[in-house]
Order: C-alpha cells, then structure tokens, then sequence
C-alpha cells in the first residue's frame, strides 16, 4: 500500500523549481480526464471567497477505485503548496499535491490507492486534463431573454413547460427504464452530488431540443440518500448555432481527448418554475429546492460531474 505520505513527498520534488503565487479569491480549477475508459479522475479546487491561501472544497475522485474525497478548508502555504492527503473511507489513501506556478496555473499530481486499486502518480496539467481554466468552458451565467424575440422566448417557454410536465418526480429508476444510463462503468452515481444520466438513443436520433426525448438527464444524490431529477441536458451538434430560442440557450462545451477537440456542445433546461432560472447556465439551488422539496443541497459538491457552480 503507497502511503499518503510518501506520495506528498515524490510530488513536491516535482514541484519545488516551480515560482509559485496565490491564486485569486473565489477562484475554482478543474483537472479532469474523462477521455480513458474505466480510469476516469479529476480533481477540483474552489479557492475560498475571502482568502487566497485557503482552498475552500478539494474534490478528488478516481473511477478506477470508486472512490470520492472532499476536502475542506485545506491550507495553501505562503509559497503557494499545497500538500493534502490521508484515508479513504472504506480503506486506502489519497494524496493531492500542487504549486500555484501563477494567480492561475497549477502544477501538481494526484494518487489513491487502496485494495486491489493503484492509480499511481496522476500529474496535471497535460493535454487531457486541460489546464484547469479552459477545460470546461460554461460561459456566462444567465440567459439573456432581453435581446430574443417573442417567437424565441415563446419557443423557450414551450420547451420548459414541456420538460417540466414530461419529466416531474421521474425517478432514478424510471429513467434506468426508459434507456437512461451512466456513460462510464463507474459507480460515481452512488456518491453525494449531482451526476448525469445519458440515453444512447436519443443521442443519435438527430433530434435536436425535444423536450421528451433529452440527450441526458441530471440528477442529485444528496449525502442522505434522496435522488432526486433537477434538469435535463440538450446537446446540440457542433457547427453553427441552432437558430430555436435565439440567443436564450447558453451552450458550453468540453474538451474531451487527447486532441482537445470540443466533441460535446450541450445546454441545460433545469426543474425550476421561473422559466430565467429554467435556461441558467448554472445551479439556480434556490429555485430547485422550492420546486422540489426533497433536494438536500449541500454546499461544496456541486461542481461534480461538471454541471457547473451556483448562481
């Protein structure tokens, strides 16, 4: 078994030329590789609001050990280290490793080991990973309904009440039923937090914001068991802007692949009443808490699965 200890050790030598800085307040960094089958990881890093050498939620999870760590409150030394790490519940151990090499850049590593389990060293940034910033691109936070015409706000008030009366109380269950699955063998849906849910058909049946047949849909576990459907996700070929909606539709992209091609440009229409909140391209938790009782949020687990922060 690697020691948290002695992997801290080896990752700092990798870091120690490194000049290193602190990063900006309220800053969030995402290394993540999801491009190698069933050794997915990432590790995410969201600064605290009020200081710089302090990263509020450490998020680290491997598919090839099933495992997830969040981390709070971990120290960034005055020479911008950061040395994290201990044991995993269920047994093992995990380590994160970096130097703030500027505000925005990040060098460092990852590992978690445990029974049967050995990532070895995972270093970030590299072509996969992205460098943290640009990885998963989300744009502004909310739709701008002021510049659309009435056909287009109509259009995206149609699709948004649709949603909600196809969709309301679906199940994790039901959506299993109906096709919907995990694109990776991992078991990342057991773990607290928001996580999507694909259907392969209606992936590639060419069909483009049809509230009844969604590319995937998201849901929330909260750290108490409840799952519960928060939205839906429409993806959108790459090219040129679909004209339904206007300028309401927010579209982000990630940036899968060793070549850093953009493969998966997407748009969100979430579970809420207020058809603005509905097209946000972020987290409205207040207005998903009020439509759905049941959502538990808690704060610093809504960056998994990359569905973005809060507004």
């Amino acid at each position: 078994m690697v020691s948290a200890g002695l992997v801290v050790a080896a990752a700092l030598v990798l870091v120690a030329a490194v000049q290193a800085a602190l990063p900006p307040k309220g800053a969030e960094f995402s290394f993540a590789d999801h491009a190698t089958s069933g050794k997915n990881w990432h590790v995410d890093f969201t600064i605290d609001a009020g200081h710089r050498d302090k990263i509020r939620t450490l998020i680290v999870y491997s598919e090839q050990c099933d495992a997830t760590v969040v981390k709070r409150d971990v120290p960034i030394s005055a020479a911008g280290v950061v040395a994290a790490g201990g044991g995993i519940e269920g047994g093992g151990t995990w380590a994160v490793n970096a130097t703030f090499a500027a505000t925005r850049k990040i060098v460092g590593t990852m590992r978690m080991a445990r029974a049967g389990c050995d990532t070895g060293v995972l270093s970030y940034p590299t072509k996969i990973t992205g460098d943290g910033t640009k990885a998963h691109d989300h744009g502004p936070k909310l739709a701008d309904f002021a510049s659309a015409t009435l056909k287009q706000r109509r259009q995206a008030l149609a699709l948004h009440r649709r949603v909600l009366k196809t969709w309301h109380g679906l199940t994790l269950r039901a959506a299993r039923h109906l096709g919907f699955h995990r694109l990776t063998a991992g078991h990342f849906h057991t773990k607290p937090g928001f996580f999507h849910f694909y259907n392969d058909t209606y992936e590639t049946d060419h069909r483009t914001f049809d509230a009844r047949r969604p590319e995937s849909l998201v849901f929330w576990r909260s750290p108490k068991g409840p799952v519960v459907l928060v939205g839906t996700m429409f993806r959108v070929p790459p090219g040129k802007r679909p004209s339904f909606a206007g300028p309401i539709p927010i579209y982000h992209h990630h940036d899968l692949g060793k070549a850093g091609n953009v493969v998966s440009i997407m748009t969100h229409v979430w579970m809420v009443k207020d058809v603005h909140r509905a097209w946000a391209n972020c987290l409205p938790i207040p207005e998903l808490e009020a439509y759905n009782p049941r959502l538990d949020w808690v704060r610093g687990y809504s960056r998994i699965e990359h569905v973005g922060g809060p507004c």
